[in-house]
């Protein structure tokens, strides 16, 4: 062990390591404290419809239904803001370039932001499942993983393992165009039209959800995998993110 930490000591001195937001050479750990210092952490639960901060504690975050806009049926929960572009450029490296040290930063930002909202999250974690969003069988065996579920993982670690990721129960069974090539909501929202079912809807009913996935933009995605959820009858369902647009 500690030959392997000279030898990874000697190569940093020799190819200094880049930071993954900016491609510039830093003494930090992938991120460089430049790139660290642009990003922000939330510290609320949001409307998924208006954007909207929710009210915290027992009276704004366990109310029955989203005060702002019922119709969406959960609440949203980001630990950072989309718009920041080192946020896109790790997300766009584990997704698309399958570069999973990005994975490394992003898990300090979830943490970072769980420790904010921890106390509003236990409020309505008990008898809760943590569900990730599930690629087409297809996209997932063309990237070979789902980035949604190595999320779910880490909240799952990030709560001490309390509560169980459940893997094969949400499936998409129709294959769509990627909803980054649609122009606008409503071609988002016919595009993952009953896209989504569940293999085992009896272990939903009566559940509370963490329905995780790596970025909210129009909520298309998961307004139409809550509709699934809510159908076989899921309670509390709160929509965990990386990022929201």
């Amino acid at each position: 062990m500690d030959l392997r930490n000279a030898l990874k000591g000697l190569l940093n001195v020799i190819f200094p390591p880049l930071c993954l937001g900016c491609k510039k050479h830093t003494k930090e750990t992938f991120l460089c404290r430049r790139c660290q210092e642009k990003i922000e952490i939330n510290n609320a639960f949001y409307c998924p419809r208006c954007n909207r901060r929710l009210p915290a504690g027992r009276e704004g975050f366990l109310k029955s239904k989203n005060t702002c806009h019922p119709e969406m049926k959960f609440i949203l929960a980001a630990a950072t803001s989309y718009q920041n572009e080192v946020i896109r450029e790790l997300i766009h490296m584990l997704k698309y370039k399958r570069i999973k040290t990005a994975l490394e930063p992003l898990t300090e930002i979830m943490g970072s932001y769980l420790e904010k909202v921890i106390s509003n999250l236990l409020l309505v974690i008990s008898n809760s499942v943590i569900i990730p969003i599930p690629l087409h069988a297809k996209k997932e065996r063309r990237r070979g993983f789902n980035q949604a579920t190595l999320i779910a993982d880490i909240l799952h670690q990030y709560l001490e393992a309390k509560f169980p990721v459940e893997r094969a129960n949400l499936v998409k069974i129709k294959s769509t165009s990627s909803q980054t090539d649609l122009k606008d909501y409503e071609e988002r929202t016919r595009n993952v039209e009953r896209c989504f079912a569940l293999n085992y809807p009896e272990k939903i009913k009566g559940k509370n959800i963490l329905l995780v996935d790596d970025v909210f933009t129009s909520g298309a995605t998961m307004k139409e995998a809550v509709r699934v959820l809510k159908l076989a009858g899921a309670k509390k369902i709160i929509g965990f993110v990386i990022a929201k647009a």
